[in-house]
């Protein structure tokens, strides 16, 4: 699987797919937030990229944009494994599918920091494109 067909692991890759001919390739993308909500067993990873989209999303108008942010919630998330959350800005980050039922595998990697766990599903909860400084 190459770098941005990661985006046909989600639920609805045209969250992804509506703004970019070819899907930002994670580890280009700052990854900014990572939220874990052990009450729903899902983990939300959010990340930046300074790719402006193919296509403005309607609620910007006018705006000039030339940043895309966007949010990824695994569910149904089990086997989950941390080892340091230190800010690396170097990051490797593979999502791919699992021989597990189907599942997701996600794996965020650097000198510093491991995160890696498994999922049912994936799908983007929000995007926005904006004007970084």
């Amino acid at each position: 699987m190459s770098a941005s067909e990661w985006a046909d692991l989600l639920v609805d890759p045209r969250g992804i797919r509506d703004f970019f001919t070819t899907s930002p390739d994670l580890d280009q993308c700052s990854l900014f937030y990572c939220h874990i909500d052990e009450r729903n067993t899902s983990i939300t990873l959010g990340f930046d990229t300074r790719l402006v989209p193919d296509a403005l999303l309607r609620d910007d108008g006018d705006t000039k944009a030339n940043a895309f942010e966007f949010f990824i919630t695994f569910a149904s998330v089990t086997d989950l494994h941390i080892s340091g959350w230190g800010g690396s800005v170097k990051r490797s980050v593979r999502m791919s599918r699992s021989g597990r039922d189907g599942e997701i595998s996600l794996s965020v990697e650097s000198p510093t920091e491991r995160i890696s766990f498994q999922a049912q599903e994936a799908r983007i909860t929000r995007a926005r494109t904006y004007l970084a400084s």
